[in-house]
């Protein structure tokens, strides 16, 4: 059965990292992850009260994007300090984004030094027994100009670095934004998704109040062998506890 994890950057927002840990752990969370990574202290903070941080952020913004070959040298730095942090508390895995579309390039164009990034960063990290999942995002309402919306294209990304610790990032609630079909993709790229993330369609909260069949697709998920985490990277509408409660009670974990 996936492992899921809660987030730190989404509940309990105006309490301490540690705080928030002990939060989780009687709301009944083992795992949780977070969109940072670059501090080594606040991830310690995080890995407390019998929780386990199991993904960070590396990114890929304006000034360390990979698709960006200016900023591949900062990117690449990141890449170090992030899986260097995030390794010292236990994490084996981070996530990255592509960046922004650049004026006057093509998207072949980006793609290619994308590629090249990923590649670099997949030999870097191997001998650490770091993986990087590379996230896809919805244009259509929340990313508009983000470079990476095609799943079938990040999966074929994800191939051509020849790395097998660069795997893509599936997160549920902008797949299925960008065109659905959810449950036929599992079946056929499960092998090279090295995480999940979900949230309810539309309004990106409770994953109880959309319209994914989300008992459905966790059992899909876990009959396809996948043993890895699903974060819950969702805008809570209730009360933090009483969101993670209804979640953890819904998803039946």
């Amino acid at each position: 059965m996936p492992k899921v994890a809660a987030y730190f950057d989404l509940f309990f927002k105006d309490e301490p990292y540690d705080l928030r840990a002990k939060h989780f752990s009687e709301c009944g969370f083992k795992y949780a992850e977070t969109w940072r990574g670059a501090d080594l202290a606040e991830l310690k903070l995080m890995n407390t009260h019998g929780v386990q941080l199991i993904s960070v952020l590396v990114g890929g913004g304006k000034d360390c994007s990979p698709s960006d070959l200016k900023a591949r040298d900062a990117f690449l730095e990141r890449v170090d300090l992030v899986a260097d942090n995030a390794l010292a508390v236990g994490c084996k895995q981070a996530i990255v984004t592509a960046g922004s579309q650049l004026n006057g390039k093509s998207y072949q164009e980006q793609r290619k030094v994308l590629v090249e990034s990923l590649a670099m960063a997949g030999e870097k990290l191997k001998s650490r027994n770091f993986s990087l999942n590379l996230e896809t995002l919805n244009t259509d309402v929340n990313h508009p100009g983000y470079l990476l919306d095609d799943p079938n294209d990040t999966i074929a990304i994800c191939k051509e670095t020849g790395c097998d610790n660069i795997n893509m990032l599936y997160d549920i609630y902008h797949m299925g934004i960008m065109g659905g079909n959810i449950t036929d993709f599992l079946r056929h790229n499960i092998k090279r998704i090295g995480h999940f993330h979900l949230a309810a369609i539309p309004g990106r909260h409770e994953p109880k109040r959309g319209e994914t069949n989300y008992p459905f697709l966790i059992e899909e998920i876990d009959k396809l062998g996948y043993e890895g985490y699903v974060g819950l990277e969702y805008m809570p509408l209730l009360p933090d506890r009483e969101s993670l409660l209804e979640t953890k009670e819904y998803l039946n974990i």
